[in-house]
């Protein structure tokens, strides 16, 4: 045998978040549009994954939903809403609210 066929060269593992950086601070906006379409892509793929999993098992070993990590809204009608805003900080207001245009035909 070969001495220099037997030897291989690890693989190196490439960061794809390294990759991205790197793109950016080079101005290569092509290249890190595609790499945070990948990653972008990878961590969706991950989540549906779970969730499949997680439906999996509520439907067929009869696991109770985790709803912790269920999202919920306060949605409550009849709460005041309180001003949230510090230091005299003015709330945005859409010029269109107060003024109608009229449109001529």
């Amino acid at each position: 045998m070969n001495d220099e066929a037997e030897v291989m060269e690890p693989e190196v593992e490439v960061n794809p978040m390294q990759t991205f950086v790197d793109d950016i601070l080079t101005k290569n906006f092509a290249g890190a549009q595609t790499t945070f379409n990948d990653m972008l892509g990878n961590k969706l793929s991950d989540a549906l994954d779970a969730e499949k999993v997680a439906l999996a098992q509520q439907v067929y070993n009869g696991e109770e939903p985790d709803d912790e990590e269920q999202m919920e809204l306060d949605l409550d009608p009849d709460e005041e809403y309180e001003d949230d805003l510090e230091d005299g900080a003015e709330e945005y207001t859409s010029d269109t609210d107060e003024e109608e245009t009229e449109v001529e035909d």
